[in-house]
């Protein structure tokens, strides 16, 4: 960050020999704040803190000399008045001239700005130095007015509130500053950068913030083959959310999916609200709304039909940075409703119905630490159910054998992104689910399809605990190659992907262990800054009951945003 400021004027010791005292060419006019003064006597045998007495500054030839006795530091409200002292043990003693009050101005002011006070100037007033006792006046310049210029669709005002370390009357603080300029800057449509402007009086700033912003709407639709076991092949998901509701950097979002081949089959609405907590605007709250209509096969050998409902609550709180390390804590619970019929796939006989309601609680902890040769990410979490409430245990056990209103399970993963020479990448990635007993099938871990396992449909096996991995070597940005300019990225690589699934207490027609492996060649890029697309040929080496050994499948996303 750079702060335009313009330096004051330096002072000059004038020594006058009958009666010599200490004149500034220019004077800094006491800025009226109330802060002790301290004096600590000073001798010349007053030990450096190597233990040697420090000599005072050559002398020209004739310049008359003088005894500093003490400091007297004035105007400080920021430091210990001892500490600042401190500073200047070494400069007491006989022989100084006015060089060495000089220099003594240079190590509070050095001090100052060392310390992220950029403002803060030291000036020497009018004195006499027959008395020994050097007085040196701290300006600490404070900020009189902040403007905001630039900005079209964030008020001045909100952007302000969100600045307490520019707030007129402030003394500037380049570490709080960068707190602030960076929290603030997290906003995706919205940049500031400060600057310091004099003000007409010494001791006086103002800052003018420069705000780079966009329109904080937002919108995308993707197109992909995303279809799970016994549906059509296309998805079609729209989504739009604008992110500064009322001016409070809220946010609100909807979504829709469906598979335009056959509309009937899968029908999704959902939206969500995210807001700052209002008690500590560092936090997140998100409340969120997911309603479905499908037609689905999941599970091995079954296929569920019906409507569902979700609707749910998180509370994201940033935790205490250690360095470059970052995480947070995010716990949260929902509401579930499904009402459903479940019976044996590809079976004439009628479908069960199997209702059920429950209110599930989460906790996860996420964590990120970049360095040098990349990024490493994991994540933990926990999600239980109580009995009671809105939970029954029989509608539970009617949807699975053996299933309780009561259950709990352990989420995980890690993930690394390591940088390889000639601008290649390597990802590797694990993750998974503990359960020690049966979930129902909205609970469970679901495998295959293009974020998952390639070269199998989407969520083709689920299992109550699994464990997923994922290695993708990608080779540099052909863009450059053909010429491509900015906004264009083509990234090709080659990926194997597994997934290891088991069953608690299968069912006669259920396997109790499940196991996916694809691997394959994919791409994927960006084309004119706003179209995204992937596309990925993968091919089975673990046989399911929809997916023989060998059998291989094109995966692909094609994404339009603005």
């Amino acid at each position: 960050m750079i702060f335009a400021l313009r330096s004051a004027q330096r002072l000059v010791i004038l020594l006058l020999l009958a009666q010599p005292p200490l004149a500034g060419l220019a004077r800094a006019a006491e800025n009226g704040s109330a802060s002790p003064e301290q004096v600590v006597p000073a001798t010349a045998a007053t030990p450096s803190p190597q233990g040697v007495p420090a000599a005072p500054v050559p002398k020209a030839e004739d310049e008359p000399t003088f005894e500093i006795i003490d400091f007297r530091v004035v105007g400080n409200t920021i430091f210990p008045s001892q500490r600042l002292l401190n500073l200047l043990d070494d400069l007491a003693g006989p022989g100084r001239t006015a060089a060495d009050v000089e220099k003594a101005r240079d190590i509070l002011e050095k001090y100052y700005h060392d310390h992220g006070y950029p403002t803060v100037l030291v000036n020497i007033p009018e004195q006499s130095a027959e008395s020994g006792v050097i007085k040196l006046q701290v300006i600490e310049s404070r900020i009189a007015k902040a403007a905001v210029r630039g900005n079209d669709y964030y008020s001045g005002k909100r952007i302000l509130e969100r600045l307490p370390s520019l707030a007129p009357g402030t003394i500037l603080h380049v570490p709080d500053v960068q707190r602030d300029i960076n929290r603030i800057n997290r906003t995706a449509d919205l940049k500031v950068m400060p600057a310091m402007v004099p003000g007409k009086q010494l001791g006086v700033v103002n800052v003018e913030l420069k705000a780079d912003e966009k329109l904080p709407l937002h919108g995308s639709l993707e197109l992909s083959n995303r279809a799970s076991n016994n549906t059509s092949e296309l998805r079609l998901n729209a989504a739009l959310h604008y992110d500064n509701l009322w001016d409070l950097d809220h946010s609100i979002s909807f979504q829709y999916q469906t598979s335009p081949q056959e509309p009937s089959e899968v029908e999704v609405f959902s939206g969500s609200y995210i807001l700052p907590a209002p008690w500590n605007t560092d936090h997140t709250m998100v409340v969120y709304g997911v309603s479905s209509d499908s037609n689905t096969a999941f599970g091995e050998g079954f296929k569920t039909q019906g409507k569902g409902s979700i609707i749910g609550t998180r509370y994201v709180v940033p935790l205490p940075p250690l360095e470059n390390y970052g995480h947070n804590l995010v716990t949260g619970f929902d509401y579930k409703k499904f009402d459903e019929s479940t019976g044996l796939a590809n079976s004439s006989a009628g479908n069960i119905n199997t209702p059920v309601e429950y209110f599930p609680f989460s906790v996860a902890y996420n964590g990120s630490l970049p360095d040098s040769g990349g990024l490493t990410l994991w994540n933990a979490g926990l999600n239980m159910a109580f009995r009671g409430m809105v939970t029954r245990q029989e509608n539970m056990a009617g949807k699975r054998a053996d299933a309780k209103g009561n259950y709990f399970d352990a989420v995980f993963g890690v993930e690394r992104r390591q940088n390889l020479p000639a601008g290649m990448g390597l990802t590797l990635k694990l993750d998974g689910q503990v359960s020690d007993q049966a979930l129902i099938s909205n609970e469970q871990y679901t495998a295959g399809g293009m974020e998952s396992v390639r070269g199998y449909r989407e969520s083709e096996v689920s299992g109550d605990s699994a464990l997923h991995g994922v290695t993708e070597l990608a080779a540099p940005d052909l863009a450059p190659v053909f010429g491509m300019g900015e906004g264009f990225r083509i990234n090709p690589y080659a990926f194997f992907d597994f997934a290891l699934l088991w069953i608690k207490d299968p069912l006669p027609e259920q396997q109790r262990e499940l196991n996916l492996q694809g691997t394959g060649v994919g791409m994927r890029g960006s084309l004119f800054r706003n179209l995204e697309f992937q596309v990925d040929w993968g091919m089975a080496l673990a046989e399911t009951s929809y997916t023989a050994y060998g059998d291989s499948r094109v995966h692909f996303r094609v994404k339009y945003q603005f």
